[in-house]
């Protein structure tokens, strides 16, 4: 390694424990991942936080988070498997944000058509107030499930209800013409 490689790596420690981060999971992402990063999480935010409804819905948003970094997270630059699939990859990041609460951020892969796509969702679901939500919610229980969704299309729905502020959202380029969508929540 060069100098620089440890100067990027310290710089990168340092800024993560100045923003006391209470979890940052970076790589391949599965059911089994969720259920090991959860339990880490679980045991994190014991120490963070001792209001249960925040810790509840710290928790859910993070595995709806998870969730969409499985079913959706397959673009990008990791190798593909021994069957020609991708694996998910992904980013999350959940800190205290000196508040009282939590901000969350999830990032990974997409074309550039699904980045315009979940810009739209997420600033279309962060104009709505508790009770819009709430009716989007049930609505969408309620209609079939999209043919080109890997769930029931209300994990977005949810992660808004759950949070103390609206989303947010970004993406920026990224090699071989994706995206790198970002979603940051507040609890």
């Amino acid at each position: 390694m060069d100098r620089n490689e440890f100067d990027r790596f310290y710089e990168f420690s340092d800024w993560v424990a100045k923003d006391k981060f209470v979890l940052s999971y970076s790589g391949y992402v599965s059911e089994d991942i969720l259920y090991a990063v959860g339990q880490t999480l679980r045991q994190r935010l014991a120490g963070h936080m001792d209001n249960p409804a925040k810790i509840k819905n710290v928790f859910s948003i993070f595995v709806e988070l998870m969730q969409n970094l499985i079913r959706y997270a397959d673009e990008g630059p990791q190798p593909e498997d021994e069957e020609g699939e991708k694996p998910s990859f992904g980013i999350v990041m959940i800190s205290d944000n000196g508040n009282g609460g939590m901000d969350m951020m999830a990032g990974n892969y997409v074309s550039p058509e699904e980045a315009a796509s979940l810009s739209q969702r997420v600033n279309e679901i962060s104009d709505l107030d508790a009770d819009e939500l709430r009716s989007l919610y049930k609505t969408k229980l309620r209609q079939p499930t999209e043919v080109q969704s890997k769930g029931g299309s209300i994990g977005l729905i949810e992660i808004a209800r759950r949070a103390s502020t609206p989303p947010t959202c970004a993406t920026y380029d990224a090699e071989d013409g994706l995206k790198f969508f970002m979603i940051k929540v507040t609890v």
